[in-house]
């Protein structure tokens, strides 16, 4: 998104918010094993991270993040969303963690993040 007032300014654009979502992730779960007594504190820093990203973008967009961790263990992890909104600007980026763009084989936990960008 740049700052000269395009019309990436009036759109949440998906592929320049990715890359703060996944080193986001990676600072606080890199070399992390799986410890139910910390994900809350994970989950929290994640979106924590995320969020001040985007304040500091001073976009004019609401921004809701969302994140799931479990631990990585073979089981299944299902998600899905449905949005009613103004599809010519909102737009949402799914994050999930390890994936194929960030592989990462001595992962022990899977994260899954959602971050919505909604015009005010």
């Amino acid at each position: 998104m740049d700052d000269e007032g395009g019309a990436d300014d009036i759109a949440f654009v998906p592929e320049g918010i990715e890359p703060i979502v996944y080193e986001a992730i990676e600072a606080v779960l890199k070399d992390k094993v799986y410890n139910d007594l910390q994900v809350q504190s994970w989950v929290d820093e994640i979106c924590s991270r995320i969020m001040g990203e985007l304040i500091e973008m001073k976009k004019p967009f609401k921004y809701i993040t969302q994140c799931t961790i479990m631990q990585k263990n073979g089981s299944g992890l299902h998600s899905s969303n449905s949005t009613f909104w103004d599809s010519a600007n909102d737009n949402v980026v799914v994050a999930r963690w390890p994936s194929e763009k960030r592989k990462d084989p001595n992962a022990r936990v899977v994260c899954l993040v959602h971050v919505y960008g909604l015009t005010q």
